[in-house]
């Protein structure tokens, strides 16, 4: 992989092998973007109402799904009714792309807005990456920074306190989703205390009781409709504090 594919062959070589790689599959998120993704993005809409499933574990994986407007989130639930929450995808997401290469869905998508998305069969996708030797490079480029933010992720839930894994969610969310305020940034989306729970692995009271500690201690606060504003070099300074110690 250290030279550019000259030709189309070489290139779907190179999709070969990194499709075999299960985990390897979320890179398209990071893939699909600019020209490619408006190509995709010219079929036709599919309304979602907030709660509406968009799929479900377990069934067949023949398609990713590209977000126009609204927030979706994937989830892993437990045969006890645990539910995990992976990502929440905004405007311009890819989702649907996790387990493509086993044909087979192993997360649920839920609308936590009305949201509209567009669905694009996987032939459809490959083809297009098969005659394109520069985005097959850039799949595997994109794998590796996925692959590497999902290992973050786990580190995250395993080792850290359920107050640092709090203020890292808020400061990706921030990153993610948030728009600069008056005095910080705000997420502008109506994310619940359950859906933050979900994000990382804790009771929505624990939520809550570490929400209000962090809106006492001036680093977080609500707008008038209810939206969180973080101020993000102040989070950010509280999640190395945390740690070190």
């Amino acid at each position: 992989m250290g030279r550019v594919p000259g030709n189309a062959p070489t290139a779907e070589l190179l999709l070969s092998g990194l499709l075999s790689a299960h985990l390897r599959c979320v890179a398209l998120s990071d893939l699909v973007r600019g020209k490619l993704c408006e190509e995709l993005g010219r079929r036709p809409e599919r309304r979602l109402k907030s709660g509406e499933l968009l799929y479900h574990m377990g069934e067949a994986a023949r398609s990713i799904y590209l977000m126009r407007s609204g927030l979706i989130k994937t989830s892993l639930v437990s045969p006890g009714g645990h539910e995990l929450t992976l990502r929440l995808h905004k405007t311009g997401d890819i989702l649907g792309e996790l387990c493509l290469c086993i044909g087979e869905r192993r997360e649920q998508a839920v609308a936590l807005e009305e949201s509209d998305v567009v669905e694009v069969p996987l032939e459809l996708l490959l083809a297009r990456l098969q005659r394109d030797s520069v985005a097959a490079l850039e799949f595997a480029r994109a794998s590796s920074v996925r692959l590497l933010e999902t290992y973050q992720r786990l580190e995250s839930l395993a080792a850290e306190p359920v107050v640092g894994r709090l203020t890292r969610t808020l400061l990706d969310l921030a990153a993610d989703l948030g728009e600069p305020a008056a005095h910080g940034t705000e997420i502008r989306h109506h994310i619940t205390q359950e859906e933050l729970g979900r994000l990382i692995s804790a009771r929505r009271e624990v939520v809550s009781s570490l929400l209000n500690e962090l809106r006492k201690a001036g680093l977080i606060s609500y707008t008038r409709r209810g939206y969180i504003v973080v101020y993000r070099e102040a989070l950010q300074n509280l999640l190395e504090s945390i740690n070190q110690a």
